[in-house]
């Protein structure tokens, strides 16, 4: 996972615990928040991961597209 993700969980738990009252960030445990902020980093990766793969489908397409269009150009 890359630094600008775990950042970006970070964040996210921050301003997640400074939302809650001190007593309850105290109830739900640092090891709780950094495994909450795991979970983010991982549904970060997940949805990078998928509109990666949806980028690399669309240039392999394209790829395929250019092929076909020099295999037959200039067959006039």
């Amino acid at each position: 996972m890359t630094v600008k993700q775990n950042i970006h969980a970070l964040n996210v738990v921050n301003t997640f615990k400074a939302k809650l009252p001190a007593e309850m960030v105290e109830q739900v445990g640092e090891s709780h928040l950094d495994e909450l902020s795991l979970l983010i980093e991982s549904a970060i990766s997940a949805a990078v991961f998928d509109e990666m793969e949806k980028a690399a489908n669309k240039a392999d397409k394209l790829a395929h597209e250019l092929r076909h269009f020099a295999e037959f150009f200039d067959r006039d």
